[in-house]
């Protein structure tokens, strides 16, 4: 009697569901390949190249010093009598300007020399204050332009439509100009523009036509997101069952299948856990609060954690005593438990420095907020649940300090005693709240984050660990994608071919 014979033999495992499921993953398998195959292409270039953004910093340091010598409006006539979430003092040409965010998105700018609303920038005008914020000459300036794919996400919405300004230099810049701001909101690269193509573009499904209407993209990427989810769940648990039956039925190895069945059924024991985590932390992507709680408060607590709105905070501040401030790139002006405050951002020594007011008067500058004064705006705003502690942000803080979120060098924590466990994170150089975090939002920082892009603590502090592992994990979800791609090749050639 041979070695195999000489085996146990027991029935099929699951063998009718599996049929089912069998054909469910066929066919959707056959629809889904060439994504899952994008998807893992794609996921090696945004490994190195980001999609382009203009950090505040950046933008910030770029910009000309607020001539506060002539400014002549109240900081609180600017804040139109409307809920204002922040309010800004910029240069524009030489000239100063009040930009409002107001609560529901939008912004308002009004000139700080005169009180009139400014005319929107012409193409001249773009072109002067493009060449002062790179240093460099202008080859060409295009737009107006309400959309294009670098500033199709919905934070540019307020500030449409705007010049694209073509840099003379040897990376090939663009910069893009509000026309209605005056202020330059985004700078890409020739580089970035390039690989952005065949990376971010097409890994989130994000070409103009499609993304410009947000809830369409939004639909159209969750429904994706959970068919493929779906396809790669089947997938995975056919193959575990196949390797299963393969044993219980005596014979040896691992996989039944012969030639490409079989590499497709080797590869998706590794691949796919790799494809199951990506597609379902994809998916999990687009959630903005379907399943799990969104990271932002509601704009009454925040009004409360502010103590009082920004006119008010700002009645007494006139420009006689706004002069007595030294020149900074950017000023913005915030309340924190009802007291009001000026903050300074690049100063002539690069620094930033946060300025208390006392009724308008400015008091000499401290480095932070104080942490008794955050707790007594925290507890106003999240009232009757009491504050149980605030504390400095630890620099291995996993929830704080993330690839893709990471918040700024000395963030407060608050804790809040209320049933969902509530975290509060707000800048000590500003005031503002950055944002909250609970059971639920902590649960979604390890689903999507941990998962999506192997954002683990015990990675991020392992050199080059991270990239070596997010590679391989690639490589192995690409070869999956690849023989799904035959095999899906080889069924439609087989259910097309006429029969005679």
């Amino acid at each position: 009697m041979n070695s195999v014979s000489s085996r146990t033999s027991k029935r099929p495992l699951l063998q009718r569901p599996a049929r089912q499921v069998s054909r469910l993953h066929r066919w959707l398998g056959t629809g889904f390949c060439l994504a899952f195959a994008l998807w893992f292409c794609t996921g090696f270039v945004m490994i190195y190249v980001p999609f382009p953004a203009l950090p505040d910093v950046a933008r910030v340091a770029a910009a000309a010093p607020v001539g506060l010598e002539n400014v002549v409006v109240n900081p609180s006539t600017a804040a139109y009598g409307l809920p204002v979430r922040r309010l800004r003092l910029v240069d524009v040409l030489g000239r100063p300007r009040y930009i409002a965010t107001l609560e529901d998105g939008s912004m308002r700018s009004m000139a700080a020399d005169t009180g009139g609303t400014p005319l929107p920038l012409t193409s001249a005008e773009a072109s002067r204050l493009a060449a002062r914020f790179t240093g460099q000459p202008v080859r060409a300036v295009g737009g107006p332009v309400d959309y294009d794919q670098w500033i199709v996400h919905q934070r540019f919405d307020a500030a449409r439509p705007f010049y694209r300004v073509a840099i003379d230099d040897a990376a090939g810049t663009e910069v893009y100009v509000s026309i209605r701001l005056g202020e330059v909101l985004q700078r890409t690269t020739r580089f970035e523009r390039g690989w952005n193509w065949v990376g971010a573009v097409v890994h989130w499904i994000y070409p103009t036509v499609l993304r410009k209407r947000l809830w369409a993209w939004d639909q159209v990427v969750w429904w994706l997101a959970l068919a493929g989810t779906v396809v790669a769940a089947s997938g995975y648990a056919l193959g575990l069952v196949r390797m299963v039956n393969l044993r219980r039925s005596g014979r040896a190895g691992v996989s039944p299948f012969r030639g490409w069945l079989r590499w497709h059924h080797l590869l998706g024991l590794v691949g796919g856990a790799f494809a199951l985590t990506w597609v379902f932390s994809g998916w999990l992507s687009m959630d903005h609060g379907r399943l799990f709680s969104t990271d932002q408060p509601e704009a009454a607590r925040v009004a409360r954690f502010r103590g009082t709105d920004l006119a008010g905070a700002m009645a007494a501040l006139t420009p006689e005593r706004l002069r007595r401030l030294p020149a900074a790139r950017e000023i913005e002006f915030t309340a924190v438990g009802g007291k009001g405050f000026v903050i300074e951002r690049g100063l002539r020594d690069g620094s930033d420095r946060i300025v208390p007011l006392v009724d308008g008067v400015p008091q000499p500058p401290i480095a932070a907020m104080r942490e008794a004064l955050v707790a007594r705006a925290a507890a106003v705003a999240w009232a009757p649940a009491p504050v149980l502690d605030v504390a400095p942000v630890r620099a291995d803080d996993a929830y704080a300090h993330t690839r893709s979120e990471p918040l700024p060098d000395g963030a407060l924590r608050v804790r809040i005693g209320d049933r969902a466990c509530t975290w509060v994170h707000v800048d000590v150089h500003s005031g503002l709240i950055l944002n909250r975090m609970d059971d639920s939002r902590r649960a979604y920082r390890w689903l999507y984050m941990g998962l999506h892009t192997f954002d683990f603590p015990f990675l991020n502090r392992v050199g080059s660990l991270w990239r070596i592992l997010m590679l391989a994990a690639l490589c192995a979800g690409l070869g999956l994608s690849v023989s799904a791609l035959v095999l899906g090749k080889r069924r439609l050639a087989r259910a097309i071919k006429p029969r005679g």
